[in-house]
C-alpha cells in the first residue's frame, strides 16, 4: 500500500483490514480450516462464506465501515474469477486489490495444515506469474518495487518469528 502511493489515511484502512479479513472464519468448523487434505464441495463453500461473514461483523463498528469492502472482497480475482460475487479488474476495491496480494503472500511463506510454505522468493514469482489474472498488475509492480527494497522480506521475517513465538 505504501508503495502504490496510497495515503495514510487509505494504508490505515488496509492495515485494520488486514487485522479483520478472517473473522468470519469464526463461523467455519475448525475441522474444515485444520483438514490436511483437499476439501468438499460444500467445505470449500463454507470456506468461500468467510469474506462475507467477516465483512456481517466488521460492518456492526461504525468506525471500521470504510474497511468493509476491503475484507468482503479481499479474495476477488482480478480476471473476475473469484469470490463472493465475481467482481473484474478496477470494480474491485483497490485496499482489496492490494490485500489480495498480501494475503496470498503470506498464505505462501507460512506454513498452513493443508500445504507447506514455500520459499520467499517462490512466493514472489506466483505473485509474478499470476499478474493480470489473479492480482493486479499495477499492485504487483508496487509489490515488486517494495521487493526490491527489502521492504516485504522485513515483512516476512516478522511473520515468520511471530509465528514460531505462538507455537
Amino acid at each position: 500500500a505504501d508503495e502504490y502511493g496510497l495515503s495514510h489515511e487509505g494504508r490505515e484502512y488496509i492495515k485494520y483490514a488486514t487485522l479483520l479479513l478472517d473473522t468470519g472464519k469464526l463461523a467455519v468448523s475448525e475441522t474444515i480450516l485444520k483438514k490436511p487434505d483437499f476439501l468438499t464441495e460444500e467445505e470449500y463453500d463454507s470456506v468461500k462464506a468467510h469474506p462475507i461473514k467477516s465483512a456481517e461483523i466488521v460492518k456492526t463498528i461504525k468506525a471500521l465501515k470504510p474497511i468493509v469492502p476491503i475484507i468482503l472482497h479481499h479474495h476477488e480475482r482480478y480476471d473476475g474469477k473469484g469470490y463472493p460475487k465475481g467482481l473484474k479488474g478496477a470494480k474491485i476495491p483497490l485496499g482489496a486489490r492490494i490485500l489480495a496480494v498480501a494475503d496470498a503472500f503470506e498464505a505462501m511463506v507460512c506454513h498452513r495444515p493443508y500445504k507447506k510454505s514455500v520459499s520467499f522468493k517462490r512466493a514472489v514469482s506466483e505473485i509474478e506469474k499470476h499478474s493480470g489474472e489473479q492480482f493486479d498488475p499495477e499492485v504487483v509492480a508496487a509489490f515488486k518495487r517494495a521487493v526490491k527494497k527489502g521492504k516485504i522480506q522485513k515483512i516476512a521475517h516478522h511473520m515468520r518469528t511471530e509465528i514460531k513465538q505462538t507455537k
